[in-house]
C-alpha cells in the first residue's frame, strides 16, 4: 500500500489592529507613515479632558449691530469688562464704541477710525487704540485721553524773567504744560519756559495755592505773562509760590502715540509701565508711559529698535524680558529684548540689546503665552523663544510650535491679519474662517503642540474672559462660544453644537495603514471591526471605509445615543445609561494593500466622541507588479 501524501495545511496570518490614545492632526506627515495616534485630516474636532477627540462647541450670534449710514459695519474690537458685579462688553463696530449690558447697546462714542482696534487692562480700566485714537473707558464714560492727560511741571523755581530747574519732561498726549516761579514782590511779568504761548488758548493761575479768576494777561509771542499787581514775595525765601499753566502745541506730537496699534505693560519686576508701538509713520519706534500712568507720554521715552526700515509687529514677554518682536527680514535682528533696571539716580531704564535674526514676526494680533510659553506667528509658522544652559554660556533660540499644522497654515491668503486668543487651555489662531488650536492639555514634543482644525469661524477679532469666548464678524455680528449651554447638572446640551443653528460638519480620519505589510494583500473579516464612541444625549456618526483603490464607501451610520431626562426624543429613544458606546460594523474587503477609517458627521445638535477603533483581518499574498 502506497503511503498517502498529505498536504500541509497552514492556517492564514491574521492581524487585530486597534487605534487609541489619539492626539492632534499631522498634515506634514504622509498619511500612510504618520503616527498610529494621530490624523491625516481632521476638522471641527477638540480634545476632551482625556486627549480624545471630540467634536467642538458651536457659536452663537448674541448681538447684531445697527447699519450705520445704511452700510453694515465690521467688529474691529471686543473686550469684556466688569463693574460692580455687572458683565459688559465694549465693543468698536465700525466708527462706534458700544457698550452691551442686560440686554441694551448705548452708543458711547462715535466718529472713530474703522479699522481693527486693540485694547488692554490696566489699573483696572480698559485702553483702547483705534490707530486713530486713544481711549479711555472707566466702566462708565470714554474720554480721549488726550483730553484727561497728565500736565506735567516742566520747569519749577523760575525767576520771573525765566530759568529755573527742568523738572518733568512735556506729555506727547497734550499741548498744556506747568511752570512754577518764585515771585520778588516787584516784577509783574513772568516769562514761560517755552517763550510762548498758543494764541486763543487758556492760562490758568495760582498764587499761593489760590486760583487766581483775573487780574492778569499773556503775549502769545513772547510767552509773558503779566500781572497787574506783583504778585507778593514768599515768606520762606526760594520757596515757588506761583504757578503758571499755559498752552504750548508741537505741532503731531499727539499722534505719535495715537496712531499706535500695539501694545504692553512691563516695569521693574512689575508691569507699571505701558509700552506702545505700531505708529506707521514710524514703525521702529516705541514711547513708554510715567509710571502708573497711561495718561503720560514724556517726550524723552522713546526707544528706535534697530532700522525703521522695519516695524514693530508685537511684544511677548519671556524669563522677566521684554521681547520686542520685528517685522521678517533678513538684513537685521528681528527679536530685540528689554531689561527693567533702576539707575544709579534712582529713575527706570529700560536697556535693549540685540537677539535673535532670521525669523521675525507676521501678525500684531497672533502673540500670546500659553502656560508659560510665549507664542508669534511668522511666516512659516506658529515660534516661541527658548533658553538653553550649557555652563558657562546661556544659548536663546526659537522653536517651531506648529510643525505638524504648517503645510496648510502657512499657506493662509492674509497671514498678516490672523488673530489669537487663549481659551482653556488652547491656543485659537484664526485666519481666513478658519481656526488652529494648539493644546497645551497634552504634553508638547519637538514638533510642537498637538494641533486642530476648525472652519466656519468667521472672526474679525477674538478675546476671552474667563471661560467665555467672543469674537466679532465682518458682517456687524458679536458672536460667543457655546460652552455656556448646559443644564442645571452642568452636562452640556445638544444645542451647543450648532454654528448658529447650522450643522457643523466634522470629520476624523485615522492614517492609511498598510498593517504592517505595505506589500501584501489584506482581507478585512466581517467580524471584529468596531468603533469605541463617547456617548451623547444624540449622537451619530457615518463610519466609512477607503482603500488605495477607491475613496471610500459607506458601511454603517450608527447612533450613540445616551438616555436623559432633560432631553427626550420618542423618535430614537434609548435606555443606554452607558457613557461609552461599543459599535459594531460588518463589511467585508478582499486584496487591499492599505486601508483607512473614516468618521464623519452633518447633524445639528449632536455630539461625536472617539475613544478607539479596531480592524479584523487576514494576511494574504504578496502583491504582483503591474504591467505598464
Amino acid at each position: 500500500m502506497n503511503p498517502i501524501d498529505v498536504p500541509a495545511f497552514t492556517s492564514p496570518l491574521e492581524g487585530y489592529k486597534v487605534y487609541e490614545k489619539f492626539r492632534g492632526i499631522d498634515l506634514l506627515t504622509d498619511e500612510t507613515q504618520i503616527d498610529d495616534s494621530r490624523s491625516p485630516w481632521a476638522v471641527n474636532l477638540i480634545s476632551d479632558a482625556g486627549g480624545y477627540p471630540e467634536k467642538r462647541l458651536g457659536w452663537r450670534t448674541i448681538h447684531t449691530f445697527s447699519l450705520q449710514d445704511g452700510q453694515t459695519p465690521r467688529v474691529n474690537g471686543v473686550w469684556p469688562f466688569t463693574l460692580e458685579g455687572v458683565d459688559q462688553v465694549i465693543v468698536h463696530v465700525g466708527t462706534w464704541l458700544v457698550r452691551l449690558a442686560l440686554g441694551m447697546e448705548i452708543l458711547l462714542r462715535s466718529g472713530l477710525t474703522d479699522a481693527r482696534s486693540t485694547g488692554f487692562y490696566f489699573n483696572g480700566e480698559l485702553w483702547i487704540l483705534t490707530g486713530g485714537e486713544f481711549l479711555h473707558y472707566d466702566g462708565d464714560l470714554v474720554y480721549n485721553v488726550a483730553d484727561e492727560a497728565y500736565i506735567p511741571t516742566t520747569t519749577i523755581s523760575a525767576q520771573p524773567n525765566g530759568g529755573g530747574t527742568s523738572y518733568e519732561a512735556v506729555n506727547l498726549m497734550t499741548p498744556r504744560r506747568k511752570n512754577t516761579f518764585i515771585p520778588d514782590g516787584q516784577a509783574t511779568a513772568f516769562t514761560v519756559d517755552t517763550h510762548a504761548i498758543d494764541a486763543g488758548s487758556t492760562v490758568k493761575v495760582w498764587n499761593n495755592g489760590q486760583q487766581m479768576a483775573d487780574g492778569f494777561t499773556f503775549e502769545p509771542t513772547t510767552g509773558k505773562v503779566t500781572f497787574s499787581t506783583p504778585p507778593a514775595a514768599p515768606a520762606a525765601a526760594g520757596t515757588a509760590t506761583l504757578t503758571i499753566e499755559f498752552q504750548k502745541t508741537t505741532e503731531g506730537a499727539a499722534d505719535k502715540i495715537q496712531k499706535c496699534t500695539v501694545f504692553t505693560t512691563f516695569g521693574v519686576n512689575n508691569s507699571t509701565r505701558v509700552f506702545l508701538s505700531g505708529n506707521p509713520d514710524q514703525p521702529a519706534t516705541e514711547w513708554y508711559s510715567g509710571l502708573g500712568d497711561a495718561t503720560y507720554w514724556p517726550d524723552n521715552q522713546s526707544i528706535t529698535v534697530g532700522a525703521q526700515d522695519f516695524a514693530i509687529v508685537a511684544y511677548a514677554k519671556y524669563q522677566g524680558e521684554l521681547l520686542v518682536l520685528k517685522e521678517d527680514n533678513r538684513q537685521e535682528i528681528t527679536i530685540w529684548h528689554h531689561t527693567a533696571e533702576l539707575s544709579d539716580t534712582g529713575t527706570t531704564v529700560f536697556p535693549l540689546r540685540e537677539g535673535l535674526g532670521g525669523l521675525g514676526a507676521i501678525g500684531k494680533y497672533t502673540v500670546q503665552t500659553l502656560l508659560d510659553d510665549p507664542l508669534f506667528l511668522t511666516p512659516r509658522g506658529v515660534f516661541a523663544p527658548v533658553t538653553s544652559y550649557a555652563y558657562p554660556n546661556v544659548q536663546r533660540s526659537l522653536q517651531g510650535r506648529s510643525d505638524r499644522i504648517n503645510p496648510r497654515l502657512i499657506l493662509e491668503p492674509g497671514l498678516s491679519e490672523a488673530i489669537s486668543t487663549v481659551w482653556n487651555g488652547y491656543y485659537i489662531l484664526a485666519v481666513g474662517g478658519h481656526a488652529y488650536v494648539a493644546d497645551s492639555n497634552q504634553d508638547r514634543d519637538k514638533n510642537g503642540y498637538e494641533w486642530y482644525y476648525w472652519d466656519n469661524i468667521p472672526a474679525r477679532c477674538l478675546n476671552t474672559r474667563d471661560d467665555v469666548l467672543y469674537f466679532g464678524t465682518d458682517d456687524g455680528r458679536l458672536c460667543r462660544l457655546n460652552n455656556d449651554l448646559v443644564d442645571e447638572d452642568g452636562e452640556r446640551l445638544m444645542a451647543a453644537y450648532n454654528d448658529d443653528g447650522d450643522p457643523i460638519q466634522w470629520e476624523w480620519r485615522s492614517k492609511l495603514d498598510s498593517l504592517r505589510y505595505p506589500t501584501r494583500y489584506k482581507t478585512l473579516h466581517k467580524r471584529g471591526n468596531g468603533v469605541q464612541l463617547k456617548a451623547f444625549t444624540r449622537s451619530t456618526c457615518e463610519i466609512w471605509l477607503r482603500t488605495e483603490k477607491d475613496f471610500g464607501q459607506k458601511v454603517d451610520t450608527p447612533e450613540a445615543d445616551v438616555f436623559s431626562f432633560q432631553d427626550i426624543d420618542f423618535g430614537r429613544f434609548t435606555f443606554s445609561s452607558l457613557d461609552v458606546q461599543q459599535i459594531l460594523f460588518k463589511k467585508k474587503l478582499k486584496k487591499f494593500l492599505f486601508i483607512q477609517i473614516i468618521l464623519k458627521g452633518q447633524n445639528a445638535n449632536e455630539g461625536f466622541g472617539l475613544y478607539s477603533a479596531a480592524l479584523h483581518y487576514t494576511i494574504g499574498s504578496y502583491a504582483k507588479r503591474k504591467k505598464r
